[in-house]
């Protein structure tokens, strides 16, 4: 298993004794109608996963959890450490769209206040500033660096405004 990350590290201990096919029904509607059982178990996807050692469990196994109604893949890390590179996807024989379905299951957690530690602040950064991290000026003039140019947020918050990326809440 992979070493912890934040607070969604392992599912060590927990038991998976509840299949939900509504849960699979909703994961299904939410990528578009896709079927999901055409996927079987060929690992193509995890085998090209950049992540695939960072996470407590492969995105083949997301995709029979998924299968089996299992919510708990909400709790896998997998869902948060995707990079998106859509390696999986292309590489799947079977063309299921697995990063899309990554996505979903990311705002699906996240409505469900599943979340990695500091996202939110994250998140609230990106629309204040623009960016992830504001580098300090004495951190840029140690390196040798201009100063960060002047950024125009505008554009940002618009779309952040636009889509509600930040006033998305728990379903009840």
């Amino acid at each position: 298993m992979a070493d912890s990350w934040g607070s969604l590290d392992s599912f060590e201990g927990k038991e998976f004794n509840t299949l939900d096919p509504e849960f699979t029904k909703k994961v299904t509607k939410l990528i578009g109608g896709q079927d999901l059982t055409t996927c079987f178990q060929c690992s193509k996807c995890s085998a090209g996963c950049p992540v695939s050692d960072k996470v407590n469990i492969q995105i083949h196994e997301v995709m029979r959890m998924l299968l089996f109604g299992l919510k708990e893949v909400l709790d896998s890390d997998m869902v948060w450490l995707c990079t998106t590179c859509y390696q999986c996807q292309e590489r799947c024989p079977q063309g299921i769209d697995i990063t899309d379905i990554l996505f979903g299951l990311k705002n699906m957690a996240f409505r469900k206040g599943i979340r990695p530690q500091g996202y939110a602040s994250a998140r609230q950064n990106l629309y204040d500033n623009g960016k992830l991290y504001a580098p300090t000026d004495w951190e840029r003039e140690d390196l040798e660096l201009d100063p960060v140019p002047e950024f125009d947020i505008n554009d940002t918050k618009k779309l952040f405004d636009k889509n509600k990326l930040l006033s998305l809440e728990e379903e009840e």
